[in-house]
């Protein structure tokens, strides 16, 4: 199992018992997305944003930011670091497709296979 899934339920499997996933429906904050904080129950989901960073145009396109990736690749070619906390501030302030929630970022990590990345 990847270090990004542990702790957290996968979207895909409904065969699992329900853990306690409530958190996973709260808004999270860009301080709780760029800090890791080793006691909040979504650790293992901002280990693999900040793991994750390199491929930030990725994550951009499951959260439902296209059109605002080559933006955000333009007033950062080269930092990946500034373009994914860039990123991320778009999507949590209602600018991307995707609902702003921390499941929401997790199915978007899922989906763009970066899970794996923290491993």
């Amino acid at each position: 199992r990847s270090l990004c899934s542990q702790g957290a339920p996968s979207l895909q499997s409904s065969q699992q018992k329900p853990q306690n996933t409530a958190h996973l429906d709260e808004r999270p904050t860009l301080r709780e997305l760029m800090r890791l904080k080793t006691d909040s129950p979504n650790s293992k989901t901002v280990r693999c944003v900040k793991k994750s960073e390199s491929r930030w145009d990725d994550l951009a396109l499951f959260l439902g930011l296209e059109a605002e990736v080559d933006s955000i690749q333009s007033n950062f070619p080269r930092d990946v670091h500034r373009a994914c906390k860039k990123m991320l501030q778009l999507w949590l302030e209602g600018q991307g497709r995707r609902p702003v929630t921390w499941r929401t970022l997790l199915g978007a990590l899922e989906d763009a296979d970066m899970t794996a990345l923290a491993d």
